[in-house]
């Protein structure tokens, strides 16, 4: 039992009767599970529950309302966790040191700094609402004293991290266009 993948993930299976690579349209129970397992990596809460019970998460007005007030949750971190070491590959930092030669001050300080960065990054574009192609165009970073150093940012101190907007030239940045 331990070893079954589905006990051990979440699986989806195609409703019998539907031919592969078809479209077919889920259940609000359906929606609601895959929501919920979307931006809190967890089972949906009793409001998302009941809308679905009721048959009305499927309606564009209430579906945006829904993921509006699960984006607005702390639980809506996990989306931002996961997103980062899942797709930006994050959890593979522990795992990586530098030529010590060419970056003598890095150590695991920086290296956690590179990571916080990333997430306060993509949560300011997750939470703001923003485009997704923010995620490779913006003109701010997170920055603290340590990692600006590194990047030779100017005037940011302290060990706290905050927005910082990036000079229009900034090889930090994307795109100005």
């Amino acid at each position: 039992m331990l070893a079954s993948p589905e006990f051990l993930f979440r699986v989806e299976q195609d409703p019998a009767g539907v031919a592969p690579h078809t479209a077919y349209r889920i259940s609000d129970l359906e929606l609601a599970s895959r929501i919920s397992f979307f931006l809190w990596s967890s089972i949906p809460d009793d409001e998302l529950l009941d809308t679905a019970i009721r048959g009305e998460l499927h309606k564009p007005r209430v579906l945006e309302k829904q993921v509006r007030r699960m984006s607005a949750d702390a639980r809506s971190r996990n989306l931002v966790n996961n997103f980062a070491e899942q797709w930006l590959y994050l959890r593979n930092l522990d795992l990586l040191t530098p030529d010590l030669r060419l970056f003598p001050d890095f150590d695991d300080n920086l290296r956690q700094a590179f990571r916080k960065e990333t997430e306060l990054f993509f949560e300011s574009v997750m939470r703001e609402d923003r485009s997704v192609l923010d995620l490779l165009k913006a003109n701010y970073t997170y920055l603290n004293e340590r990692l600006a150093k590194h990047y030779g940012i100017p005037n940011v101190y302290g060990s706290r991290f905050r927005r910082v907007a990036l000079a229009n030239d900034s090889e930090r940045g994307g795109s100005r266009r």
